[in-house]
């Protein structure tokens, strides 16, 4: 059955990802499987902080976490004091929901190209305005990791993502905070865990390093052409923001794992639309669950 959760990174190419973890054991095994530093791994840290330069935060420091939820409990403990909360986008990531619920926004959360869910990308004049909304500016540069520099950075802010969709298996997320802050983000890390794994850092240092992850995501990009051709809309590399015009269309796609729209926004709204996830289903299984569907249905 077709997995439209988009919940995991799954590749045609088993190959490949067993050449990439066997890679990271041969040249790294005696590094990825031992204790390392809060904030990283020598290595894959450098390799973080040279991906995020790319993008605008050269100036920030920068730290693994274990997740994007993980980064934005740690701004959250940082930041935010009783009362304050952080102001999302609409619709928007659902990590972040939790946050938003209050009166006193602290910072604007943004998600600068391919929102998610529904695939918007942010203009420079849009990103300055965001800026002025509140005191700091929060980032999140999940869906922009491999499309180049956000078109403006604020002078406070402060970067977090998710890098699990870079490759099969990886499970890390990352902070880039101003240098003055750092230890402060190390000491409450420190009490929560020595360090996330050692192994993942190792993983996707290898995975950019070598490539493998344009492999894979040119594999996304022919599974968006595959979806756009057939729905249309707003359809990206992970995922589709989809209105179906029939309640048996929009039953049949929630039973394959794709998420309500109003589960994306602070305010209950967007519940005619579904976001499908398109990580987790390969091109060929996308094309034949698509071709199901009579062209009047869609």
């Amino acid at each position: 059955m077709v997995d439209l959760s988009g919940s995991w990174l799954k590749l045609g190419d088993a190959d490949l990802v067993k050449a990439l973890h066997e890679t990271v054991v041969k040249e790294f095994g005696k590094k990825a499987l031992q204790y390392t530093d809060t904030a990283g791994a020598p290595e894959p840290r450098e390799e973080l902080r040279r991906l995020l330069e790319r993008l605008g935060f050269g100036r920030h420091a920068v730290l693994f976490t274990a997740s994007l939820a993980d980064s934005l409990r740690l701004v959250a403990e940082v930041h935010l004091d009783p009362g304050e909360c952080i102001s999302p986008e609409d619709p928007t990531q659902r990590e972040v929901l939790p946050y938003a619920k209050c009166g006193r926004p602290k910072a604007v959360y943004v998600q600068p190209y391919w929102r998610c869910p529904d695939g918007y990308i942010y203009t420079a004049e849009e990103l300055r305005r965001a800026e002025e909304e509140a005191p700091m500016v929060i980032y999140d540069l999940t869906y922009s990791l491999l499309r180049g520099e956000a078109p403006h950075v604020a002078k406070r802010s402060i970067a977090v993502g998710s890098l699990d969709i870079l490759f099969p298996g990886l499970h890390l997320g990352f902070l880039a905070v101003p240098p003055e802050l750092e230890p402060y983000y190390l000491s409450i890390q420190e009490g929560a865990y020595l360090h996330v794994s050692t192994y993942m850092q190792y993983l996707f240092y290898v995975a950019l390093r070598s490539g493998a992850v344009y492999e894979a995501f040119r594999e996304l990009q022919r599974r968006q052409a595959v979806v756009k051709e057939r729905l249309g809309g707003s359809v990206t590399p992970y995922f589709v923001w989809y209105k179906p015009p029939s309640q048996r269309l929009r039953d049949m796609f929630l039973s394959h794992g794709a998420v309500p729209g109003s589960a994306h926004s602070r305010t209950g709204r967007f519940a005619e639309y579904v976001r499908l996830g398109i990580t987790s289903a390969t091109e060929e299984e996308l094309a034949d669950f698509l071709s199901k569907i009579p062209l009047q249905e869609l």
